[in-house]
C-alpha cells in the first residue's frame, strides 16, 4: 500500500514564499558643469530678423500706446495750446502794426521849424493812412528829396499812429542875387531858400561872368568861410573867380586875398597874426602863401 506524499516519515517542508527582490537604488544624475572657454557665437541671420522684427512691433506698440485717450492726449491738448498762444502772442501785434489798425495819423517833425517844418509835412502827406510800420526810410527819402531844406534825416514810427521825423537842416552860408530873388545856399551850392531881401548876416558872393570853373570857386569860398569860423572879423562879401582866386571882405577892415582851398588852417592863422599888428589904414592883406603875409 502506497503512502501518500507527507506521510509518516516524509519531512514536512513549509510552503514556497515567493521570493522578493532588493529594490536597487537609483542612479544619481550626473551633473555636468558648462564652461565657457570660448565666446557664443553671434545668433544667426533668422535670429536678427526675429529681434528686428520684435524691436518694430515694440515701437508700433508704443506709438498706439501714446494715440490712446488719456493723459497723453491731455498733453498734446497742453502743447497744442501753448503753441496756440505763442503764435497769438508773436503774430497779434505783427497783425495790428502791418495791418490797417494803426494808420499813420500824425506827422511830428523836429529839428526845423516855421516854413522848412510846413514843406516837410507836405511832402510827406502821401503817408497819412498807411499802416505806420509799412513807412520805410526809403519812401520818406524820396518824399523829402524835393524839400531843399533838408540835409537828412531820421525817422521814428511810434504806434498807435505817429510818424516822427528827425530833420537835420541845410545851413546857408552865403547869398547870391538873383533874377528870382536872393538865393540862400550851403556849403555844397544847394538852394536852402530863395528871399526877395536880402539877409543880413550871410556874406554875399560874386561869381564874375565868364568864370569857367563855377563849382570850383563856390568851393573854395565855402572852404575859406568854414577855415575861419566865427572867431575873424564878419565876412561881407566873397568874390570868386576861381578855385584859386578868391577875395573876402572882412566888415570894417581890409579885403583878404584868400587864393585856394589849400592850407585853410594857416590861412586863418596868419589872417588873426596880421589883424593884430596890421597898421592902420590897410586896405589889402595878401595870405594867399600864409608863410609870407603881405600887407597893402
Amino acid at each position: 500500500m502506497s503512502r501518500p506524499p507527507g506521510g509518516i516519515g516524509t519531512p514536512i517542508r513549509p510552503p514556497a514564499m515567493p521570493q522578493q527582490h532588493a529594490e536597487a537604488p537609483e542612479p544619481r544624475e550626473s551633473i555636468r558643469t558648462l564652461r565657457l572657454d570660448r565666446p557664443l557665437p553671434p545668433p544667426a541671420h533668422s535670429d536678427r530678423q526675429a529681434i528686428r522684427a520684435a524691436v518694430r512691433a515694440r515701437k508700433r506698440a508704443e506709438a498706439a500706446e501714446r494715440r490712446r485717450p488719456g493723459v497723453p492726449r491731455r498733453r498734446r491738448l497742453i502743447a497744442g495750446g501753448a503753441g496756440l498762444g505763442l503764435v497769438l502772442l508773436v503774430g497779434l501785434p505783427l497783425l495790428l502794426a502791418f495791418g490797417p489798425v494803426f494808420p499813420v495819423r500824425t506827422i511830428q517833425v523836429t529839428g526845423v521849424s516855421g516854413a522848412a517844418a510846413g514843406a516837410v509835412r507836405s511832402a510827406l502827406g502821401a503817408e497819412l493812412g498807411r499802416p505806420v510800420a509799412l513807412v520805410s526810410e526809403q519812401d520818406v527819402a524820396r518824399a523829402l528829396a524835393h524839400v531843399p531844406a533838408v540835409e537828412r534825416f531820421s525817422l521814428v514810427r511810434r504806434p498807435p499812429g505817429t510818424l516822427e521825423v528827425a530833420v537835420v537842416p541845410r545851413i546857408p552860408v552865403l547869398q547870391q542875387r538873383t533874377a528870382a530873388g536872393w538865393e540862400r545856399l550851403d556849403a555844397a551850392h544847394v538852394v536852402v531858400s530863395v528871399a526877395s531881401g536880402q539877409s543880413g548876416s550871410l556874406p554875399v558872393l560874386t561869381i564874375p561872368a565868364g568864370t569857367t570853373d563855377v563849382a570850383g570857386a563856390y568851393a573854395t569860398a565855402a572852404a575859406a568861410l568854414r577855415a575861419l569860423g566865427t572867431s575873424a572879423p564878419r565876412v561881407t562879401a566873397v568874390r570868386a573867380s576861381g578855385a584859386d582866386d578868391v577875395v573876402l571882405t572882412l566888415e570894417g577892415g581890409p579885403s583878404v586875398q584868400w587864393g585856394g582851398a589849400e592850407q585853410g588852417a594857416a590861412k586863418a592863422e596868419a589872417l588873426h597874426a596880421a589883424l593884430r599888428r596890421a597898421a592902420r589904414g590897410a586896405t589889402q592883406i595878401d595870405v594867399s602863401s600864409p608863410g609870407v603875409v603881405l600887407t597893402r
